[in-house]
């Protein structure tokens, strides 16, 4: 089942979120990109904060694409990597033409931060048909209710598929919601990631 939305609306920004076994599946997928991508790509993958800032300097030696932390209150350029900051939450806010970053502390009773809930709700705010949501390799929930708001603002939506989820706990929870547009291998995903950007 797909829900590709018409030409004009191309995807100008993939949301991913993954947790345990995500790092591997990231270190799959990112690389494969090609440089020149028209959409940016924004990462909430559970992990400390300093452990983040090594893993977007190990990604930034494999990937064509730059790969790094954002700030709050960065632009967000197209056909870059931003790997969302452990401990903290990571959103984007403002129009689709200019959207910028908003990275704050995690709030008590916010379970996961960075949380890829609060990452593609903003996408799917900001950018509406324009916003991927990818939710890969993870344990619990986190993910679920960001789909949930891509799917409603017509953006389209992959889970990862069983056969390559390290951890097949939050894609298989988005796949039983109804949310996946599409139930992929992790080398489906690049690919297909690769085609949409």
């Amino acid at each position: 089942m797909t829900n590709d939305p018409p030409e004009a609306e191309r995807t100008a920004l993939v949301a991913i979120g993954c947790s345990a076994g995500g790092p591997q599946a990231l270190i799959a997928i990112l690389p494969a990109l090609p440089r020149g991508a028209g959409a940016a790509i924004v990462v909430a993958q559970h992990m400390p904060g300093r452990f983040t800032t090594l893993f977007a300097a190990r990604l930034a030696r494999l990937c064509a694409l730059p790969v790094r932390e954002p700030q709050d209150g960065e632009a967000l350029r197209p056909g870059e990597i931003y790997i969302a900051r452990g401990g903290q939450q990571t959103t984007l806010a403002g129009p689709p033409e200019a959207p910028v970053f908003r990275v704050r502390p995690r709030a008590p009773g916010e379970r996961y931060s960075p949380s890829a809930d609060l990452l593609m709700a903003s996408a799917a705010a900001v950018f509406g048909p324009g916003a991927l949501g990818v939710l890969m390799s993870g344990m619990g929930g986190d993910g679920v209710a960001g789909l949930k708001a891509i799917k409603e603002r017509r953006g389209r939506t992959i889970a990862e598929s069983e056969r390559s989820a390290a951890v097949f706990g939050m894609p298989r929870e988005a796949i039983r919601a109804g949310l996946a547009d599409r139930v992929l291998s992790r080398e489906e995903i690049a690919l297909e990631m690769a085609r949409l950007i």
